[in-house]
């Protein structure tokens, strides 16, 4: 159990550092895009990690997000619940619509909240 959840770190971690690419870039269309995209795979590395993580430790979770994030908020994985609910509801309407006014505004939530929220959780997982 200890090592899927070390390699889905490891995934996780590979995800947030694109991210931080995509951030480093002046947002055009395309660059916001690619920083959605990017969005999206380092929030499904991240949950699955917390996943993973809580799954070595004995616990029984839905493999979903929405079972997993309030759990690991309870273990102090994750510091702020709010964020990384807007975080979920953000990753499932940019998966499945596109429209320009909804995504200028994920971006910006990116750049704002999210980034740090993913920051933080990968800080905490490394010393665990």
């Amino acid at each position: 159990m200890q090592e899927r959840f070390e390699d889905q770190l490891e995934q996780f971690e590979r995800a947030l550092a694109r991210l931080h690419e995509a951030l480093a870039e002046n947002e055009t269309n395309l660059v916001r895009d690619a920083l959605i995209q990017r969005f999206e795979f380092t929030f499904e590395m991240a949950w699955r990690c917390l996943h993973r993580f809580l799954e070595s430790k004995g616990e029984r979770l839905a493999q979903k997000a929405w079972a997993v994030l309030p759990e690991a908020f309870q273990s102090k994985l994750i510091d702020d619940a709010e964020v990384w609910d807007q975080l979920r509801e953000y990753r499932n309407l940019t998966s499945h619509t596109y429209q320009e006014a909804m995504a200028v505004q994920v971006a910006a939530f990116i750049r704002a909240r999210a980034v740090g929220a993913f920051d933080r959780l990968a800080e905490k997982l490394r010393t665990l």
